[in-house]
């Protein structure tokens, strides 16, 4: 028996330009078996859809149940949204990260049924119960609540094996110009994502990502990857794809079979992707270059063999620096990195010292970074270990600490919107008055290594110098901020100095 689902990303989300993978996987697994599904993302900048809208469309498609994917941003706005939407009683299934990590937390919130790990399998079944054929506790992988009120764990459902037999994704279901504000496929280079492997062998301290998809590292067939490429392109046009695997890179073979069907195709394609700097290899970033890939990221977090081991990276700044050479003998350049600064046990000296080896950075390689203090989320060990110290106990219910900011429009947020220390405070670590400047001086230092690389000597200081003196009235004044540069953004934007700066961050 067939059913009907309604699969959404609620409004409380922030605006995001990129889809939720996981609702297509979802979405296609479920119209591939012959169920209907009403997609209803309400975050997609271009189509953002209001409670009212979404009350609306769901009274009039009358689903068998409602599935929502849970992140931890605003999770107490969007606790009050499934609430009022538990109303409508249609029955909710969450599932995503959050839900993952927090089941019996997201259950006093007005969910019914929380999908555990992945869920392609698992909702076959969820509509197999609402079609009268299957009982909940014979479903494995999930958590629910008895009419008693108790909660109940059935078995922990198995990974998926063979990656290749699930269905591509539901892109019918996002066009892209409800994320981009246009119909172009190519508008937008990061809209096209692809999972080409689902887990992460690695632990670092700080990632929640295990929550859904586990340490067991999975991949997929190089020909599959290819044919949803190809795939793409053939239906949509598409030309650019993000790879969005946690670490697609791990098996070399794999990775060079891919490039080599790349490289006998027809299709004018390009990449981009994010890997781990000790997964470089000369053979393998050389063939990757020659088949399109542009954009490479990686999470580097810090130059500071303290620090690395502390989070468990499973490397040190020499082995960073190895990266870094073969980045060099291949020409492969510019290349993004993260730099995650201010855990608890680091110092002033950490940040001078992760500078010192950047400014070690072959000047023939042009990078851009970005700068964020570690965020804790649960699950993780960073969490555990300093949730108490530190007094950020269940830190995601509190609105003070995860609510929407709004969005900072300054001048110098034009070239540094990725050293997010300017211009959100730290709500974790306490951190002292030297520590807040210390953080302050090197996402200001890292900037200008930066911009050195993309403008000339001249537009340089000029464009240093109004970010500084935007930064500094923007804290003292933000209006009086706006009124002094606003015209000046106009004019920057008129005369195209932003775009080198656009490229920086959007790549």
């Amino acid at each position: 028996m067939k059913s009907r689902a309604i699969l959404m990303n609620p409004p409380t989300a922030a605006p995001s330009s990129e889809i939720l993978l996981n609702l297509a996987y979802l979405s296609s697994t479920l119209k591939q078996a012959g169920h209907e599904v009403l997609v209803l993302d309400a975050t997609a900048p271009y189509n953002q859809l209001s409670e009212e809208e979404i009350k609306h469309r769901i009274l009039e498609f009358k689903p068998d149940f409602i599935g929502v994917t849970l992140t931890i941003n605003f999770i107490p706005q969007t606790y009050d949204y499934l609430k009022r939407l538990s109303d409508l009683k249609i029955p909710i299934i969450a599932g995503g990260p959050h839900a993952n990590c927090l089941p019996e937390e997201v259950m006093q919130h007005g969910v019914d049924i929380v999908i555990m790990g992945e869920g392609e399998k698992t909702i076959l079944e969820i509509m197999e119960h609402f079609a009268g054929e299957k009982n909940l506790k014979d479903i494995n992988g999930i958590c629910f609540k008895e009419k008693n009120g108790e909660i109940c764990y059935t078995k922990k459902r198995m990974l998926i094996q063979n990656l290749d037999e699930i269905a591509f994704p539901d892109y019918d279901s996002f066009p892209i110009k409800y994320y981009s504000g246009s119909s172009n496929p190519n508008s937008n280079p990061i809209f096209w994502g692809i999972f080409s492997s689902r887990g992460c062998p690695f632990n670092c301290t700080f990632c929640s990502s295990h929550n859904v998809f586990g340490r067991t590292f999975r991949f997929r067939s190089p020909e599959n990857v290819f044919n949803e490429i190809q795939y793409l392109a053939e239906k949509f046009g598409a030309e650019a794809f993000a790879f969005q695997d946690d670490e697609a890179f791990i098996n070399k073979k794999r990775i060079i079979e891919f490039c080599k069907l790349v490289e006998k195709s027809k299709f004018p394609l390009r990449f981009s992707a994010r890997l781990r700097i000790d997964s470089l290899d000369a053979e393998m970033l050389a063939i990757m270059k020659s088949s399109g890939f542009k954009r490479l990221a990686f999470g580097i977090e810090s130059f500071n063999d303290e620090t690395l081991k502390n989070i468990n990276k499973k490397y040190n700044v020499a082995k960073i620096h190895e990266g870094f050479k073969i980045l060099k003998e291949v020409n492969f350049s510019p290349i993004n990195f993260n730099n995650i600064i201010g855990f608890p046990w680091e110092t002033p000296e950490h940040f001078k010292m992760n500078l010192k080896e950047i400014s070690k950075i072959d000047k023939s390689i042009m990078y851009y970074s970005g700068s964020i203090v570690p965020i804790p989320y649960p699950g993780t060990a960073l969490y555990n270990q300093y949730h108490e110290q530190y007094g950020f106990t269940n830190w995601w219910l509190d609105s003070s600490k995860n609510s929407p900011l709004p969005p900072v429009n300054a001048f110098f947020t034009i070239f540094l919107s990725t050293k997010i220390p300017l211009y959100q405070k730290d709500i974790f670590w306490n951190h002292s008055t030297e520590m807040r400047k210390a953080i302050e001086h090197f996402s200001w230092a890292i900037s200008k290594k930066e911009l050195r690389q993309f403008y000339s000597n001249s537009m340089f200081y000029l464009i240093y110098i109004l970010c500084k003196t935007s930064h500094f009235l923007w804290k003292k004044n933000p209006k009086l901020e706006k009124v002094i540069f606003t015209p000046l953004s106009n004019l920057f934007r008129k005369w195209g100095i932003d775009r080198k700066a656009k490229f920086i961050y959007q790549g």
